[in-house]
């Protein structure tokens, strides 16, 4: 008995909402804990390439890392919040970074709460239900890690979006370089929030904590309880929002990650080479010297041309910050949505990597390390501000003075 209470708890454990696609059901509502309870137990001998056991280490150490992560990630974007608020928000980069930092914060919050909620939910397990809630953690964790998909996706539509305007501001400087102003940042964060809150409502409307009898305590309480239609729902609206999404966002973001190193590398270089063309007084033509040197005149103003061109395409210091603000941003995204880009496309082609299949625990060990990298991409951003924004550490510099 205390294989199967771990087995389901490891089970429980790292059930997110991408798992619950997989679950065909055949009432007019499903009780998800014991539905999972079933296939777990008609799975747990048939596992492949990582056993029980080793998933049970690894779902300690996700859950240990997953923590530490998300604590520092939401006292760091905390900290982002009011820092910028500070600051007066004069820009409409400013606002495009303050929404990003908010999506992290409540993304974070999500986490924390579903991790809390597992925990709990360990807890009746282990005691074998000597210990339990009026309300069933398990069905408060599918709830936020749904509204988890919900708000990463604000994370990536705003982080693809920052990436795509600071791209055509360095690119094509004279037609993009006032496009980002405060009206329209936060007309977009707004459509960016709508966007996401109507990709995933129809699934949230289809599933609802209902007061109904557990066996398991033998009495009733709250438990979370979907419709089928929600799974139909949730196979309609996956492939254009987990899949067609995901991957774009991806190539749009390394194509601006590419375009925007290649500006900075020009910047640096004009940096270190622009001491070479100074502007050369040509008093010596026609004045008293008489004529210069064979060649000197042309020799001077080819510089002074060179001089102007590089002028008319650099980086001012504040765009430059900007950009490489961006460009780390961007990167860190790349690198933790990689995850989530494989298990998209994997289970395309791996039919048994998914629940209640022989790969199941291969598949709940990847949809773990998604949502650490996903935490860490959320957690990550405050050093990229405090390292590259000057105003952003004297305000914050500032506001550890006053307290």
């Amino acid at each position: 008995m205390a294989t199967v209470e771990v087995n389901i708890s490891n089970s429980e454990q790292d059930f997110t909402s991408s798992e619950l696609q997989s679950v065909s059901t055949t009432s007019s509502t499903t009780d998800v804990a014991s539905l999972l309870r079933s296939t777990t137990l008609h799975s747990a001998a048939t596992q492949l390439l990582i056993s029980d056991q080793d998933y049970i280490t690894l779902a300690v150490i996700y859950s240990v890392l997953c923590s530490l992560i998300t604590f520092s990630g939401c006292f760091g974007n905390a900290v982002t919040i009011v820092t910028y608020f500070s600051m007066k928000l004069k820009d409409g980069v400013m606002i495009s970074f303050l929404c990003l930092a908010i999506s992290d914060l409540l993304y974070g919050v999500t986490i924390l709460a579903h991790l809390v909620s597992v925990g709990l939910s360990v807890l009746e397990l282990r005691s074998s239900f000597s210990v339990w809630f009026p309300i069933d953690p398990f069905g408060i964790y599918v709830f936020f890690s749904d509204i988890g998909v919900l708000i990463y996706l604000i994370t990536v539509l705003a982080t693809t979006f920052i990436a795509i305007i600071r791209c055509l501001c360095v690119a094509k400087p004279l037609q993009f370089q006032n496009i980002l102003t405060k009206r329209r940042s936060i007309v977009c964060a707004v459509a960016f929030s709508i966007v996401a809150v109507a990709s995933y409502l129809p699934i949230l409307v289809h599933m609802k904590m209902e007061r109904s009898f557990d066996a398991n305590i033998n009495t009733t309480r709250y438990r979370l309880r979907i419709s089928p239609q929600r799974e139909v729902i949730k196979t309609a609206i996956w492939i254009p929002r987990d899949v067609l999404v995901t991957l774009t966002t991806e190539i749009i973001v390394i194509v601006c990650v590419v375009i925007m190193m290649k500006t900075l590398r020009s910047a640096a270089k004009f940096r270190n080479s622009a001491a070479k063309y100074s502007v050369q007084p040509l008093t010596q033509v026609g004045g008293v010297q008489g004529q210069p040197p064979k060649g000197q005149v042309n020799s001077d103003l080819k510089n002074n041309t060179k001089y102007v061109d590089a002028q008319s395409n650099k980086l001012t210091s504040k765009d430059f910050s900007v950009v490489c603000q961006v460009v780390l941003i961007s990167i860190v995204y790349i690198v933790c949505n990689m995850p989530k880009v494989i298990i998209n496309v994997a289970v395309l082609f791996v039919p048994d990597l998914a629940l209640g299949k022989p790969y199941q625990n291969v598949y709940f060990t990847i949809i773990g390390i998604m949502e650490l990298f996903q935490a860490f991409n959320s957690s990550f951003n405050i050093f990229i501000y405090f390292k590259y924004n000057s105003k952003f550490r004297k305000h914050l510099c500032l506001s550890k003075i006053k307290t």
